[in-house]
C-alpha cells in the first residue's frame, strides 16, 4: 500500500494513558486508510470505532482489523438504555402531539418547546436551563408583543413524558436515550478510542469520548462542519491536543479542483495549510452530459429538476422523498390562502406567506427564502409539477443527473460535479462582500461541494466570479505549481 509522509507519520505516533492525538483531515485524504493502518500496525491492542451515523459504522466494520469494535454512539447506548425503550422509539418528535399532550394553545409554542428539549438532548449539561430555549423563539415572540412561555418547565415536562416507560403517548427518541447513556458517565474498557467525522460531533458524544482514560484519535476535517443548526460543536478546533497532526494529500482529486478548494479555505477561513490534489490536473469549466447537480436548497434542487425531467433521466440521491418538495406545495398552499391544506405545522404557524417570507428575510433562512422563490415563479404549476419529478425519478445508477444537495453530498464523491447558483454570494460589483454576516457553515458548504469531484467541476457563476476576482489579485503560480490561473480553464 502506498501511503503518504503524512500517514506514515500518524500510524506510527504511540499515545500514552490520557493522550488525545488530533488529526486534522482535509476531504479526500484517506483519513480511514490511516485509521485502519493505525490498528493493524498494533494488533496486541484492543480499539473502539466510534462512527458518526449507522452506514458509516457498517462500512468501517467491513474494513477495519479484528481488534477493533465499530459502534455509533447511540449502539453503545443501546444495551443498558435504548433497549428499555424499544417499543416506543420514534425518529422525530410531532408539534401536533405536544399540542395535545401538554395542552399547548398552538404548534408554534410546541415547535419551541421540543426545540429547548432537542438543545438539552444533544448538550453536555446535565438538567435543561434556560440557554437551551433557542434565541428565535425570544425574537418570534418579541414581534408578537407577546410573553416568552415558560419553555424549560415545558420541555421537562416533554422529557418526564418522554422517560416514561408506561406511556407511549410521547416516544423516546435516539437522542434521548444516548443523553440517559451520557448522564450514567459511562466506562468503555477499550486500549484506544477512534473518534471519526468529529467536526460532526454534538456536545453530549463529545463528553462520552472525552471522559475517558485511555488514549483517543480525534479525526476530522473543521472545514466540513456543516451541521451547527443540529448541535455540532466541532471538537476539532475546541479540544486541546496532545499531538495535532495534518493530511493534507488527497486521492479523491487534482490540483485544479484542489486549487478551488485552497482558495475558498484560505479567504474565507484564514486556513494556511494547503490541500494538494494527488490525481494530476482535473479540470474546471466543461463537464459531460452525466453528472451530479449540488445545490445549497432542496427548493433549488426542484428549480432544476423541473427543468430537465421531461428530457432526462434524474435520480436523487437518498431517494426524491428526502428532498421534501412538499413543503414547496405546503409553502404553496400559504401564498394562495389555502392553509386547510398545509400538511407541514411549522408552515401553518404563520399566519400569511408574506409574513414568513419576511421572517425569512430577517433571519436569513436560505431554506424558505428558496421555497418562496420557486412559488413565486411556478405558483399553482407547482402542484402539476411536484408528482411528476416524483414519477420520473430513476435509481441513481440509471440517470443522467443525479441531485443531491450539500448536507447529503458529504462523504460522497462524484466523477463530475455541477454546483448550483443557491449559495451565499461572495462577490459584487466585482469585490468580496463582507462576510461577517455569513456563518462558516456556509463556507464550509462550498468547499464540500467543490470536494465530491474527482474529474470535472462546474462551478456556480459566483463562485466563478470569485475565483476571477482570486486570480487577479493573487499571482498565478501561488494557486498550482505548475503557474496556471484555475481560471484559464474556467473560461475555455
Amino acid at each position: 500500500m502506498n501511503l503518504t509522509e503524512e500517514q506514515k507519520n500518524i500510524i506510527t505516533t504511540d499515545l500514552n494513558r490520557g493522550e488525545i492525538l488530533k488529526v486534522v483531515a482535509f476531504a479526500g485524504t484517506g483519513k480511514t486508510t490511516t485509521l485502519i493502518q493505525y490498528a493493524k500496525y498494533r494488533p496486541h491492542l484492543r480499539f473502539l470505532y466510534v462512527a458518526f451515523n449507522k452506514s458509516v459504522q457498517l462500512e468501517a466494520s467491513s474494513k477495519f482489523p479484528s481488534n477493533v469494535v465499530c459502534k455509533t454512539a447511540h449502539s453503545l447506548a443501546w444495551k443498558d438504555f435504548g433497549s428499555k425503550y424499544k417499543d416506543k422509539i420514534i425518529p422525530n418528535l410531532k408539534a401536533n402531539t405536544v399540542v395535545d399532550v401538554l395542552d399547548l394553545p398552538d404548534y408554534l409554542s410546541a415547535q419551541f418547546t421540543i426545540d429547548t428539549l432537542i438543545r438539552y438532548l444533544i448538550s453536555s449539561d446535565d438538567v435543561i436551563s434556560k440557554r437551551h430555549i433557542p434565541m428565535l423563539a425570544f425574537e418570534c415572540y418579541s414581534d408578537k408583543k407577546k410573553t416568552v412561555p415558560n419553555f424549560v418547565e415545558l420541555a421537562n415536562n416533554l422529557w418526564k413524558s418522554m422517560r416514561d416507560q408506561t406511556t407511549s403517548e410521547i416516544g423516546m427518541l435516539h437522542d434521548g436515550y444516548l443523553k440517559l447513556y451520557q448522564l450514567s458517565q459511562p466506562f468503555l474498557r477499550f486500549d484506544y478510542i477512534l473518534l471519526d467525522e468529529a467536526q460532526d460531533i454534538n456536545p453530549v458524544i463529545k463528553d462520552i469520548v472525552l471522559s475517558q482514560f485511555c488514549p483517543r484519535i480525534i479525526v476530522g476535517d473543521p472545514h466540513q462542519q456543516i451541521y451547527s443548526f443540529r448541535g455540532a460543536s466541532n471538537i476539532i478546533q475546541e479540544i486541546e491536543s496532545d499531538k495535532t497532526l495534518y493530511l493534507t494529500h488527497s486521492f479523491r482529486f487534482g490540483n485544479q479542483i484542489a486549487s478551488v478548494a485552497n482558495q475558498i479555505l484560505n479567504t474565507f477561513k484564514n486556513e494556511r495549510n494547503k490541500l494538494v490534489g494527488l490525481k494530476g490536473e482535473g479540470t474546471i469549466g466543461t463537464i459531460p452530459e452525466n453528472y451530479t447537480t449540488i445545490a445549497r436548497t432542496n427548493a433549488s434542487i426542484f428549480d432544476e429538476a423541473a427543468s430537465l425531467y421531461k428530457n432526462k433521466k434524474i435520480a436523487f440521491i437518498g431517494g426524491v422523498e428526502g428532498y421534501r418538495f412538499d413543503e414547496i406545495v405546503d409553502t404553496y398552499y400559504l401564498y394562495s390562502n389555502k392553509k386547510s391544506k398545509i400538511q407541514n405545522p411549522y408552515i401553518k404557524s404563520f399566519d400569511t406567506y408574506f409574513k414568513m417570507k419576511d421572517f425569512a428575510e430577517e433571519v436569513q433562512d436560505l431554506e424558505i427564502l428558496s421555497r418562496c422563490g420557486v412559488v413565486d415563479r411556478y405558483k399553482e404549476k407547482i402542484l402539476k409539477i411536484v408528482p411528476e419529478i416524483k414519477k420520473a425519478a430513476v435509481e441513481v445508477n440509471k440517470a443522467e443527473v443525479v441531485f443531491t444537495t450539500a448536507h447529503k453530498a458529504k462523504g460522497l464523491e462524484f466523477d463530475n460535479v455541477k454546483l448550483l447558483d443557491d449559495f451565499p454570494i461572495v462577490v459584487k460589483n466585482k469585490k468580496l462582500v463582507d462576510n461577517k454576516e455569513i456563518p462558516n457553515d456556509e463556507f464550509n458548504l462550498m468547499y464540500v461541494s467543490v470536494t465530491r469531484a474527482k474529474e470535472k467541476l462546474k462551478l456556480s457563476k459566483n463562485l466563478e466570479d470569485f475565483i476571477d476576482l482570486n486570480n487577479k489579485t493573487v499571482p498565478a503560480e501561488s494557486n498550482n505549481k505548475k503557474g496556471r490561473s484555475v481560471m484559464k480553464r474556467v473560461k475555455n
